[in-house]
């Protein structure tokens, strides 16, 4: 088997009205989220991943600077969006790593109680804010965002996002922006009783599973520990390093993102990183 041939990745850059000053500016806007695997993100060669005809072979990786509570949303699963959006449409179920926190950051996902849907389109702020569940955001927080869950990232996190090839969300308050509103998109899409699992980077050497089926995508956090580990991959599948430092056949990652292939190879060193790939 050949060796992954790790190609750096270099994000294509969004701007976003809640965004940090972390990743710059585009215009008037604070960039918000950086697009890892995104369309169009680079390869060493200067071609975008879709220029390059395998944008689609691996699933959208994000990054999100957040430094104002994200719009409260919610994305539908495949079916809807076909049935909204045409056939080639697909929902959007995605997975969160948060890899900082400022002060008391919090994670608003689901609802505090099925029976509180219609306080979500109240358009009144202390309605909105009592429907929405909270749970504290620490460093290392895990979170499966199944389509239908409705959730809204707080201030302060920098987090990890890795989600269906999708961009469909349907916006149902954000805090007084002037934004467009998906009501009637949002009320079809939303599963009240939804199920939010949150959970934690778990202790332990090698590449351990973070997101259970049926979510489409696989997520695991790689840490090599003192023996190394061999990284065995069937298809292309994006490398983010979060801490440390991490050697892939001997050779330093010294980029924070990398597009890997199918293969075999080594990974060495005291770091880890998230390992986002298709089922």
């Amino acid at each position: 088997m050949s060796s992954v041939a790790p190609r750096a990745l270099t994000p294509a850059r969004v701007g976003r009205p809640w965004g940090g000053g972390r990743f710059g500016t585009l215009g008037d806007e604070p960039v918000g989220e950086i697009w890892v695997s995104g369309d169009r993100a680079t390869l060493p060669d200067g071609r975008t991943l879709e220029e390059a005809g395998i944008a689609a072979s691996v699933p959208l990786v994000k990054v999100l600077d957040i430094a104002a509570q994200l719009s409260v949303q919610v994305h539908p699963d495949d079916p809807l969006a076909r049935e909204l959006h045409g056939p080639r449409a697909v929902g959007k179920h995605e997975a969160w790593v948060v890899l900082e926190v400022e002060g008391d950051a919090s994670i608003a996902v689901g609802l505090t109680d099925a029976g509180r849907v219609e306080d979500l389109f109240s358009g009144d702020r202390a309605l909105v804010s009592a429907a929405i569940a909270l749970s504290q955001a620490t460093t290392g927080t895990v979170v499966d965002v199944a389509p239908g869950t409705v959730h809204a990232p707080t201030a302060g996190i920098l987090l990890y996002e890795v989600q269906q090839r999708s961009d469909l969300t349907y916006r149902i308050f954000d805090w007084g922006r002037s934004r467009p509103l998906h009501h009637a998109e949002a009320r079809r899409a939303i599963r009240p009783e939804a199920q939010v699992v949150v959970s934690r980077l778990p202790d332990g050497d090698g590449c351990i599973d973070l997101i259970d089926p049926p979510a489409p995508f696989r997520l695991e956090l790689c840490r090599p520990g003192v023996g190394g580990l061999d990284l065995r991959l069937e298809g292309r599948a994006v490398l983010s390093m979060i801490g440390g430092e991490l050697l892939l056949d001997g050779v330093p990652l010294g980029e924070e993102h990398w597009l890997l292939e199918p293969g075999e190879s080594s990974l060495t060193g005291s770091g880890e990183a998230l390992l986002a790939f298709w089922r």
